[in-house]
């Protein structure tokens, strides 16, 4: 079985995509599947790097998506970052140029100390130009919104003091692999 939402088939696909962290490497074995993957490197606890796997392997707006649902697990956004969050939910719905520049304005105004700026940056880094609107256009490189939203989903887990670090990473792998099937990543519809 596979992932429907992962368009690649083998774990070493992704790893390609990314310079991955010394620690999930060991792990991999020739034709382990994604799903494998993420699950051994859950079982060895390495859940920062199975989100950053995951935020790779997954298209850019199930990516987002798994940010914001992670974020909503959360309720003690300032109104800085609820609206970092909020434009980060609207590109994903209607992931054009105006949302995108929106969730830029909101990212700078959360900053990037926390999950939500970052989920808002990742917006930001999904396609288009890095300059402004009248300057010359340089798109962003290939996946950095992906490190970005691996880094909103780690940040929401382990801020503010990492004492339910553990706990949330569970819950934010388990949504992301909801998504990965195909599910919105609520895991009270989980399949």
């Amino acid at each position: 079985m596979s992932y429907i939402k992962i368009p690649h088939p083998l774990a070493e696909h992704i790893l390609k995509l990314y310079d991955p962290q010394e620690g999930i490497l060991p792990l991999v074995e020739p034709g382990m599947t994604p799903q494998q993957l993420i699950q051994r490197a859950v079982q060895e606890g390495l859940y920062a790097d199975a989100v950053i796997f995951l935020a790779h392997g997954l298209p850019v707006r199930e990516a987002v998506w798994w940010g914001c649902v992670c974020a909503d697990t959360r309720n003690d956004w300032n109104e800085a970052e609820g609206n970092a969050i909020r434009a980060a939910k609207a590109w994903v719905h209607t992931p054009d140029e105006t949302s995108r520049r929106y969730a830029e304005q909101t990212a700078n105004e959360a900053t990037l100390q926390n999950g939500a700026g970052w989920i808002a940056q990742a917006v930001f880094w999904s396609g288009g130009s890095m300059t402004g609107p009248s300057d010359p256009v340089v798109p962003p490189p290939e996946y950095l919104y992906a490190q970005a939203v691996g880094g909103s989903i780690n940040l929401t887990a382990i801020l503010p003091d990492g004492a339910h670090a553990e706990t949330r990473y569970h819950q934010f792998i388990e949504m992301g692999i909801n998504i990965a099937n195909g599910g919105n990543g609520n895991l009270g519809s989980a399949a």
